[in-house]
């Protein structure tokens, strides 16, 4: 059983189990929460792992066949082991885990999070690896339901009951102009200024857009647009250049700012902050690897969104 655990994955044997238990695969999907046409695959895969048809028909149930009720003990207490484990487990240690965590960022939080998050990596000797991925708020739940993302952070978005998510940072919007900006010397902005201005604007889908128009009071569909790109850091290279203006979240703008020698000023209007949360699979709350994963990544957050306002504070 051993050479079968490294090889197959374990929730399969979880289906052999809760299938041998109901003899149907339609009793089993509901008692798994997962699709019939997933449980028949996961008995595909281990009929070809294990060489053998495992179960067979007789009527309307599922019998097992005689390997399948050889081996059931065996999976029977090395899940009930596994299980018992996971409950002993009351924190997760970084240092002890070869763990691989997948992350979904837009380009202006992993511009952010990650080199800080490597940095803890090396200061405090952690064995984990982290894989960061580019994702639209869209794509989210989906890559997280089916294991391709551990969590994602983006701005604040519907989903549904099997995500959990928690607010992680309010952003507060900036304008970013360059020298060549007739208010760059000045140091301020008026609402004219503002819609007179062509504007660089950073988005990937049509609702992210409105998204950000809704939090300019009206201001946003007034804007003329003269670029439009997927990256701020190319869109604040073009501020830099030109005459145009980017308006942005204020700890990214920051950071950007400082590189490409522009300033940043305030929005002339009122403009209500953009909510940022992370999400996660809402089953995996207690786990502790993923309690140590959120934790970590709102600290970061956290202290850079502190750091970027102290700044702002100072000038």
């Amino acid at each position: 059983m051993n050479e079968v655990h490294m090889k197959g994955d374990l929730n399969l044997f979880r289906v052999l189990l809760v299938v041998a238990e109901t003899g149907s695969t339609t009793e089993a999907s509901e008692r798994l929460n997962l699709s019939q046409s997933a449980v028949s695959h996961s008995l595909k895969r281990l009929r070809t792992m294990l060489g053998d048809p495992l179960f067979v028909k007789h009527g309307r149930h599922l019998v097992m066949t005689a390997h399948a009720r050889s081996i059931l003990p065996q999976v029977k207490a090395a899940l009930a082991s596994l299980s018992s484990t996971a409950l002993r487990a009351e924190f997760f240690d970084p240092t002890r885990s070869n763990m691989i965590f997948q992350c979904g960022f837009r380009d202006a939080m992993e511009f952010l999070v990650i080199p800080e998050l490597m940095g803890r990596l090396r200061d405090e000797g952690w064995q984990v690896t982290f894989k960061s991925q580019r994702v639209v708020a869209e794509d989210i739940e989906h890559r997280i339901l089916t294991g391709a993302l551990d969590i994602a952070v983006d701005i604040e978005h519907p989903v549904s009951g099997q995500l959990a998510s928690r607010e992680i940072s309010r952003e507060k919007l900036c304008v970013m102009v360059g020298p060549k900006h007739p208010c760059f010397a000045g140091g301020s902005l008026s609402l004219q200024q503002f819609v007179d201005s062509e504007h660089v604007l950073v988005t990937l889908t049509s609702r992210e857009r409105a998204f950000v128009d809704q939090h300019l009071v009206g201001i946003g569909n007034q804007r003329r647009i003269a670029l439009h790109c997927e990256h701020y850091h190319a869109a604040a290279q073009a501020v830099a250049q030109t005459d145009l203006i980017l308006t942005m979240p204020y700890s990214y703008a920051y950071s950007l700012a400082r590189l490409n020698g522009n300033r940043l000023l305030p929005v002339p209007f009122y403009c209500s902050p953009v909510p940022v949360r992370i999400y996660w699979r809402n089953s995996l709350s207690e786990e502790p690897y993923m309690r140590w994963l959120i934790g970590q990544v709102e600290s970061l957050i956290g202290a850079i969104r502190t750091k970027g306002l102290s700044s702002a504070d100072r000038k």
